[in-house]
């Protein structure tokens, strides 16, 4: 799915380019037990809304999509005053919400 020109910005912290490097990193995500990731919109944009265990989300990862394959990632793990006062949408029966 990652593009070979992918960019994955760490929001405040970090920034990574090309598939090699942005998938060393992706692996991560796999490792995380106390939260979980549901495909959504922020604000229009095409995202994971990443929740806690009490299902609160509690921060986002946006992506960006050229011919199938994700080319653009910023995580929000490291700025989660982002998600306050966002248009969160989710996907599938999932309602609507303003963080």
């Amino acid at each position: 799915m990652l593009a070979d020109e992918v960019r994955l910005e760490l929001v405040g912290l970090h920034r990574m380019n090309g598939r090699r490097e942005v998938s060393r990193y992706f692996s991560n995500y796999s490792q995380v037990e106390d939260r979980h990731f549901v495909s959504g919109l922020v604000e229009g944009l095409p995202a994971m809304i990443v929740r806690d265990s009490r299902e609160q989300p509690i921060y986002f990862v946006l992506l960006e999509w050229t011919d199938g394959r994700v080319v653009k990632i910023r995580d929000f793990a490291h700025a989660r005053y982002a998600i306050d006062g966002a248009e969160l949408h989710f996907a599938g029966p999932e309602r609507s919400v303003v963080e």
